[in-house]
């Protein structure tokens, strides 16, 4: 079993997310990872080492709805519980999650992940949000909440351009990560989604190629895991996903390892270090 595969098989062989954290304290406003008053410049960044000889920290913020938040979760941490808990095996760089948001049984807890917001919301704050917490990474996961209330996936899809581009116009050496949306997700108002997501997704996959080549942007398409709907669970698969719209405990597990993977080749990559 490797490491991946090691972590991921402890959070599931606990008795859920919520206990594996509940004796770690939440981050408070007044806690020293919150980021300091004032609105520094978008350009200006920490010096990105220590200058002891330790690995880089990279600033990383979860942007976008209630996946990003961690909405479906039992410790209301998501992905990034996961996901950080796979990072902190891995010696290349340190993290630090940044954004305006606190939630999470987890150490720390920061995101700038909203539930219910469409991606217009979500760009309508993404200005402050960037240049308040100036991160090198930034995980975009948005666009459910479009299709689910039957916005056209093309429209979708070039919403999620227009927030991916001003997120580079704000922070260009920035890398950017869009997971696509979980292709088994049913939705939550009858509507069959299957052909909507599909659609969305692949032009997420070719905006990585069209932001890549023609401006040499750090952007990267994950394509999304298939999780288990509760309506096909049954003993020998278990579901994944907690209602119609956000994953339980083992499908943000699997969302986290898509991420890591990400973040692991950005890295091979030299995007951030």
């Amino acid at each position: 079993m490797n490491r991946r595969s090691a972590v991921l098989a402890g959070l599931t062989g606990l008795a859920g997310i919520a206990g594996i954290t509940a004796a770690v304290p939440m981050l408070t406003k007044d806690s020293p990872q919150a980021p300091a008053g004032g609105e520094p410049s978008p350009d200006s960044s920490p010096d990105p080492s220590s200058g002891t000889g330790r690995s880089r920290n990279i600033r990383l913020m979860p942007l976008g709805d209630s996946t990003a938040a961690g909405s479906g979760s039992s410790g209301r941490a998501g992905y990034r519980l996961p996901l950080e808990l796979l990072l902190s095996g891995q010696s290349g760089f340190t993290v630090d999650f940044v954004g305006s948001q606190e939630q999470g049984r987890m150490g720390d807890n920061q995101h700038e992940g909203h539930p219910g917001y469409t991606i217009d919301r979500i760009r309508a704050g993404a200005d402050r949000w960037i240049r308040t917490a100036r991160p090198d990474v930034v995980l975009v996961s948005a666009g459910l909440n479009d299709l689910n209330q039957g916005d056209d996936p093309e429209h979708a899809a070039d919403q999620a351009q227009d927030l991916v581009e001003r997120i580079f116009a704000l922070r260009p050496e920035a890398t950017v990560i869009q997971q696509g949306l979980v292709p088994s997700t049913p939705g939550s108002r009858g509507l069959d989604l299957t052909g909507p997501i599909a659609a969305y997704n692949q032009r997420l996959k070719r905006m990585e190629t069209e932001l890549q080549q023609r401006s040499g942007r750090h952007f990267r398409y994950v394509k999304p895991p298939w999780l288990t709907p509760a309506d096909r669970a049954d003993a020998s698969m278990p579901a994944e996903l907690a209602d119609g719209l956000h994953p339980n405990d083992m499908g943000y597990e699997k969302v986290a390892e898509a991420y890591y993977e990400a973040l692991e080749q950005a890295h091979s990559d030299g995007w951030f270090g």
